[in-house]
């Protein structure tokens, strides 16, 4: 990774403070275009988490532009869970999170008529694959600690909320046990924009009832290391969710 102006060296909270090439922008539509830059520079890996921004005044000299064009920007990449404006310390990049990052994503879903159907047909695509993988490479530790979730959600069975950990964290294990790292930032975005449907559909004793036998298909899968077995055992799961989650809406 390249940098220029490093001379800041790292802050407190452990980034380090850097100076990539932010470039100057046009006047047409400044903000955005600092916004743009700025989010650029981020998957080019020239800002990390946790990295600090230069000062305010630099770094508007550095782009051409007015601090109050530069606030502007900022204050729209705090609100999309990209940056933190610390009182009295900068301008951080976030820890960029997926669940931080697609927090407003969910209320887009919300606004969609078709978002619920394509969050069920995203989740029936991937989660069957990793639950199919994670069969194959699950040990001892994480099969014990899918023993551990399915007796807590038996235990909880009565208390939606209490449930609703027990089946994320579920879930999160097999991710887990899939050991693919690509495949696991994509179910945690996945996951964090379905967290509200889950949160209503878990509210009915029957869905949680049906959603337990489900899981339990699920790790028995897991013991047998069968892949196959796990990912029609988890395909079987979501379609019974989103029959729930149906009748719900309607």
């Amino acid at each position: 990774m390249q940098e220029t102006l490093t001379p800041f060296g790292r802050n407190r909270y452990g980034g380090r403070v850097v100076g990539p090439p932010f470039g100057t922008v046009t006047r047409e539509a400044v903000p955005q275009q600092i916004v743009s830059r700025l989010l650029d520079l981020i998957q080019q890996r020239h800002l990390g988490p946790g990295d600090r921004l230069p000062a305010e005044r630099e770094l508007a000299a550095s782009m051409g532009v007015s601090r109050s064009s530069l606030r502007e920007a900022l204050r729209a990449l705090t609100v999309l869970g990209v940056a933190e404006m610390r009182h009295g310390t900068g301008t951080y990049v976030s820890s960029l999170e997926p669940e931080l990052l697609v927090r407003h994503l969910s209320f887009v879903l919300s606004l969609s008529e078709h978002g619920s159907d394509q969050l069920f047909e995203a989740r029936k695509v991937v989660e069957p694959a990793i639950a199919a993988l994670a069969a194959g490479r699950v040990d001892g530790a994480a099969l014990a600690h899918l023993d551990e979730c399915l007796k807590q959600a038996k235990e909880t069975i009565g208390d939606a909320d209490a449930f609703l950990v027990a089946d994320v964290e579920l879930h999160d294990a097999i991710r887990v046990a899939a050991g693919n790292a690509i495949l696991g930032r994509f179910m945690e975005s996945i996951h964090a924009l379905g967290l509200a449907s889950r949160q209503r559909t878990g509210t009915v004793p029957a869905v949680r009832r049906q959603a337990l036998a489900d899981h339990r298909e699920i790790v028995a899968a897991m013991h047998a290391h069968d892949g196959e077995a796990a990912a029609a055992a988890m395909h079987r799961h979501l379609d019974n969710v989103e029959r729930t989650a149906r009748k719900e809406d309607m």
